[in-house]
């Protein structure tokens, strides 16, 4: 029986949490194991930032530097405003630029929508002809930002250029090999994955998962993801400092902020009663319901996905914490 998973809403569903290094629920529902892969889709932003958190203790990037001093012409002409972007604007989300999947484009379509009834490719080419078609959406170092993949895109070509290798070599050499991830890869879009749902429906979404790369294109198994996030929050792939004080702006996707390449939601004072006392997580969530968060307060990581793209994960994710709290209790209650 599913406690955590036990929605009507989900059919392949799995979901981890650890406190330190001890794990505490592991559940999983329909055909799905921890040891299953999944297209983790906007998760692979943090392997991204990992990536780009490692150049610059290299000394290979900076914060400060410019976009165009590291792309050519051909890639940042199609972006507004490119001249003044820096690894920081990208990072933090606040390059302005316009979200190609579900900005209304100029034939009144939004790509996302169609990629809901038909998988297919899109190019790197060809989102940057889509943004070069569509407004800058704010002015650079605001007081909000706009959540937006090219940007991640954009860090993982920086990241080529400046070490001369490829996206699976970065992966493999910078973030694979440290923790021995053998399962983790980028898409191909002919693995043999969970079923993803929008709604009651499945849809086919490897072809475009698989081209989306460093915005959305990493294919992981949970108790994999596990291993990478717990990684990225202790110091084990990059210095730490690199996450310490992160300056969190809100996005359009209330009431999530942004900020050193990672999601952040609170919750109230009042709320977070019913949850542990837990106010905030970090980490990221993708659009095919997986997700990967850690909780400072508690210590307490808590990784999965839905595979539905119907269905939000932040109140599951309170919800482990908050079995965390209660598990500390009921231990210290039988000693």
């Amino acid at each position: 029986m599913t406690t955590f998973l036990k929605s009507r809403q989900l059919y392949e569903a799995s979901i981890l949490a650890y406190q330190g290094d001890q794990l505490y629920l592991e559940e999983n529902k329909g055909q799905m194991t921890s040891d299953t892969p999944f297209a983790i889709a906007s998760i692979s932003k943090l392997y991204t930032d990992a990536i780009v958190f490692q150049l610059i203790d290299q000394g290979k990037l900076t914060y400060n530097t410019g976009l165009t001093d590291i792309l050519p012409p051909e890639v940042t002409k199609h972006l507004p405003q490119a001249e003044q972007v820096t690894v920081r604007h990208l990072l933090d989300q606040i390059s302005g630029f316009p979200n190609y999947e579900m900005d209304r484009q100029t034939n009144g379509k939004v790509l996302i929508d169609d990629l809901y009834k038909a998988d297919w490719r899109v190019a790197f080419e060809e989102a940057l002809e889509m943004i070069a078609e569509l407004p800058a959406r704010l002015c650079l170092d605001g007081d909000k930002a706009y959540y937006a993949d090219i940007n991640a895109m954009l860090l993982g070509k920086m990241a080529e250029t400046v070490t001369g290798q490829t996206a699976e070599q970065l992966l493999e050499h910078i973030i694979c090999q440290p923790p021995q991830l053998s399962q983790t890869h980028w898409a191909t879009g002919h693995e043999k994955l969970a079923p993803l749902y929008n709604g009651q429906q499945t849809i086919a979404f490897q072809a475009y998962l698989s081209s989306q790369v460093y915005q959305g294109g990493i294919v992981a198994t949970n108790r994999e993801l596990m291993t990478f996030i717990r990684a990225f929050f202790t110091g084990r792939l990059f210095a730490k400092s690199h996450i310490q004080q992160p300056a969190f702006r809100p996005i359009q996707f209330r009431p999530l902020k942004y900020g050193s390449g990672m999601m952040q939601l609170t919750i109230s004072s009042f709320m977070s009663l019913f949850f542990g006392g837990a106010h905030e997580i970090r980490g990221h969530s993708g659009i095919t319901g997986s997700f990967a968060f850690y909780c400072p307060e508690k210590d307490v990581f808590v990784t999965g996905t839905f595979n539905q793209t119907k269905k939000r994960p932040y109140p599951t994710i309170f919800r482990a914490i908050a079995a965390s709290v209660k598990r500390q209790k009921d231990l210290k209650q039988e000693r």
